[in-house]
């Protein structure tokens, strides 16, 4: 087994459903679904086979939408009823070319991860403040992404990062208007209120808004 075998094995694989043409000696066999994919091959379904030593070529189109020329031929096949499953494995692949997949493997392994754990926006104008609530949710096991005014909170719950919660701290000018806005326009994300100070009783708008201390906040995002 070789070294360049050796490597190819190590890369990530992600699941997708994209699709491909997939040619045979220059002539096209059909479209198939790309299921998974890594920077050594990928796994192919469609309704069409080729022969298992016929020289192909692969046009892959990539999740940011260009596409993609790459030798490749078949290790394995499979038939399920009407359907073909091809697992085959990129031929004399260039750097430039595995940089671009390895580019878009990475770019899905990040947006899956994003997905499996959304973020909990902290929103503070203090530094000081805004960095000690980051460590305390970084403790607990989250993904912090910190704000210094509402606005930027709100242009990252616009762009669509998938988002938790979103915190502030009472005594902020950032909380009242922005935890309201949170409720009434992102229902699915929870607004929470920090309140250091025990002798205040904050103004909450919304009944929806939690309320909570510092040392509770493990309380509110216990797994």
């Amino acid at each position: 087994m070789g070294e360049e075998t050796v490597e190819r094995r190590t890369h990530r694989r992600v699941d997708l459903e994209t699709t491909a043409t997939l040619l045979e000696r220059g002539d096209p066999v059909g479209r198939f679904t790309v299921q998974n994919l890594s920077a050594s091959g990928a796994l192919l379904t469609g309704a069409h086979d080729v022969q298992p030593a016929a020289p192909l070529r692969l046009l892959l189109e990539l999740p940011d939408g260009e596409s993609l020329a790459v030798g490749a031929h078949v290790r394995r096949r499979a038939h399920a009823g009407d359907t073909v499953a091809l697992a085959v494995a990129f031929r004399h692949l260039e750097q430039g070319s595995e940089d671009r997949i390895q580019d878009a493997v990475l770019s899905l392994l990040d947006a899956s991860f994003r997905s499996a754990h959304p973020a909990v926006l902290v929103v503070d104008p203090d530094p000081e403040t805004r960095g000690a609530l980051v460590g305390r949710l970084e403790a607990l096991g989250r993904r912090p992404i910190a704000c210094a005014a509402p606005l930027d909170a709100m242009r990252v719950l616009e762009d669509g990062e998938p988002i938790e919660a979103v915190v502030a701290r009472d005594g902020s000018d950032t909380h009242p208007d922005l935890l309201s806005w949170v409720v009434e326009n992102h229902p699915s994300v929870r607004s929470v209120l920090v309140v250091e100070d025990r002798a205040s009783d904050p103004s909450v708008r919304n009944l929806r808004v939690v309320r909570c201390f510092p040392e509770h906040l493990g309380t509110i995002f216990e797994h």
